[in-house]
């Protein structure tokens, strides 16, 4: 019997932590407005509690110095915030031109001294180039040069076309997985639902 119970014992201790859980994450911060999903955002009643909010920090301000260096960080948290966003947009910006032309190019050939270069940067490393032969480098082969030892041919063009539509395909199916399991609402072009968000409606798991 007390084999029987402590089971259940653990299994209602285990169902009572993550309701606690929950609970704990569905309470609102302090002075941070809180909707439902599918609502749209009281703008007076949320522009009436950050003066509030600003007025207080205003007259804790003059309490101490701790005080007034919070007010300050809180005055210039916004310009910082956007310093990041621009900074982490433009990485990331970069970083995805680059994958772009390195998968593009992988659907073609392959950088033999390194193999995450794309056609252009792997040629950029070659010393046996010129300015005029820029494009083509011994670094760089194409998929039928490193498998079937020639570049011409009928046999060479068709395992170039195979390869071609194989990894368009996979990137495709690699594209549409990640979409299914992380990012279901990044299914369309998402400007419709960002000018709904921005004018206040509430979407959550949405960004």
């Amino acid at each position: 019997m007390a084999s029987e119970v402590q089971p259940d014992m653990v299994s209602n201790e285990e169902m009572n932590g993550s309701s606690n859980l929950m609970d704990f994450l569905d309470e609102p911060l302090p002075d941070v407005g809180t909707y439902e999903d599918f609502h749209t955002i009281d703008w007076l009643r949320e522009k009436s509690r950050d003066t509030d909010r600003h007025r207080k920090i205003t007259h804790k301000s003059k309490e101490s110095i701790w005080e007034f260096i919070k007010s300050l960080l809180d005055a210039w948290s916004g310009w910082v915030v956007m310093l990041l966003i621009g900074l982490l947009a433009g990485t990331l910006a970069g970083v995805i031109d680059l994958a772009v032309d390195w998968m593009t190019d992988l659907k073609e050939g392959v950088c033999l001294s390194a193999f995450w270069y794309s056609h252009e940067q792997c040629c950029w490393t070659s010393n046996e180039t010129t300015f005029d032969d820029r494009d083509k480098c011994p670094q760089w082969q194409k998929w039928s040069e490193l498998m079937m030892g020639r570049a011409e041919g009928a046999g060479a063009y068709l395992l170039n076309y195979f390869l071609y539509v194989s990894w368009a395909l996979s990137f495709s199916f690699l594209a549409v997985s990640l979409v299914r399991v992380f990012a279901p609402y990044a299914c369309g072009s998402g400007i419709p639902e960002i000018k709904t968000i921005l004018s206040g409606f509430i979407i959550r798991g949405y960004l």
